[in-house]
Parts: structure tokens; sequence; C-alpha cells
């Protein structure tokens, strides 16, 4: 069972490690969306996102995490993470 404090999602984990709004942002831009719709993403409040984007936003958490440290995406964990949400419950 998850930490009550712990992010249910690696891009959630991601949005969090990278501390600010302007990096936050600058994933985002990386990936060709906002952050809001990452946050959206990333609490599994959209079912999944496109391929397309999944792709944009693993490659620029590789970006992120040599720029910040944070962890990187990989498109099957981004792709699996909601369905492991609703398990989870």
């Amino acid at each position: 069972m998850p930490r009550r404090n712990q992010p249910k999602t690696p891009l959630l984990a991601v949005l969090r490690q990278l501390g600010t709004d302007d990096k936050r942002d600058e994933f985002a831009g990386l990936a060709g969306t906002s952050r809001l719709y990452l946050y959206q993403l990333s609490i599994c409040s959209r079912k999944s996102c496109r391929a397309e984007l999944a792709k944009r936003i693993a490659d620029a958490s590789v970006v992120m995490a040599e720029k910040y440290g944070t962890q990187v995406l990989t498109l099957e964990g981004i792709s699996a993470m909601c369905a492991e949400c609703a398990v989870e419950g």
C-alpha cells in the first residue's frame, strides 16, 4: 500500500521532484503540452494520453533528468500508470 505522501504515478513523482512551477513549465514545454495537462495525466483524471504525447513526455523526462536529476519516465510506465492507479484504488 503506498504511503500517504508517495505519488501514485511516476509522472506525479517527476512533477514533485522538479520543485518549482518554472521547471514544471519547462518540462511541459519540452513535451509540447501544458503543466496543467501533465498534472491531469499524473493524477489519472484522464484515462490516458496519445502515444505521441507519451513519447514526448518520456523524451522530455530524459532532458529534465540530465538537467535536474529527476527520474526518467519510460513510455511503458506512462502508458500503464493510470491502469495501476485503478488497481490501487
